[in-house]
């Protein structure tokens, strides 16, 4: 079932946003609906990443939270240019040699 909910914005963007909605012949309701699960959906991605390079969650976790697997998360990190949170001592332990 759909919710209605209120937002406000600039009129300088309602503006822009109406123009783009009448030229491309969308629907509103549904294109905003679009627009705000993507940009939901990229933002959540996005801070999980940060709290992933911050140290406060696994690849794993962050795997699991988002849906995608390990080579998805690794080409993630490639297209935001991160680097695994890996130390050293985590790799030697991992391999039995720390």
């Amino acid at each position: 079932m759909l919710k209605p909910i209120t937002v406000r914005v600039s009129e300088d963007f309602l503006r822009e946003l109406s123009n783009f909605i009448k030229e491309m012949d969308l629907d509103k309701s549904a294109y905003l609906r679009d627009i705000l699960k993507k940009g939901f959906e990229e933002d959540r991605r996005d801070r999980l990443l940060l709290k992933y390079q911050a140290g406060e969650l696994s690849a794993a976790e962050v795997c699991k939270r988002i849906g995608i697997t390990p080579w998805e998360f690794l080409d993630l990190l490639k297209k935001k240019n991160m680097s695994l949170n890996v130390s050293l001592e985590d790799w030697l332990d991992s391999r039995g040699l720390g």
